[in-house]
């Protein structure tokens, strides 16, 4: 099993934390077919060949996603996916 583990720091306040983490369980489930649970800031998610946590901190996001088999060969897209995903909704 492959892991992606990423953290960044972020400057969101209360409301925009809340529909960030929203927005990703929502990405999660509608778009990569994943089931996604939330407890309080944490989201977990299981889909084909991935599964992962995210969480939400004051300051900081870490975020862990456990490649399958078949997904290993795509970690190097999927990382710079995740990255760009990040820098686009913790840039405001």
């Amino acid at each position: 099993m492959s892991i992606i583990r990423l953290s960044r720091c972020h400057q969101l306040n209360q409301a925009a934390q809340e529909a960030a983490l929203e927005q990703l369980a929502a990405h999660l489930g509608d778009t990569l077919g994943a089931s996604v649970a939330r407890a309080a800031r944490t989201i977990q998610f299981d889909g084909s060949g991935f599964s992962g946590t995210v969480t939400l901190e004051d300051e900081r996001v870490v975020g862990e996603v456990r490649l399958g088999l078949m997904m290993r060969p795509l970690k190097g897209v999927i990382t710079r996916e995740i990255e760009a995903g990040l820098d686009h909704y913790l840039a405001g």
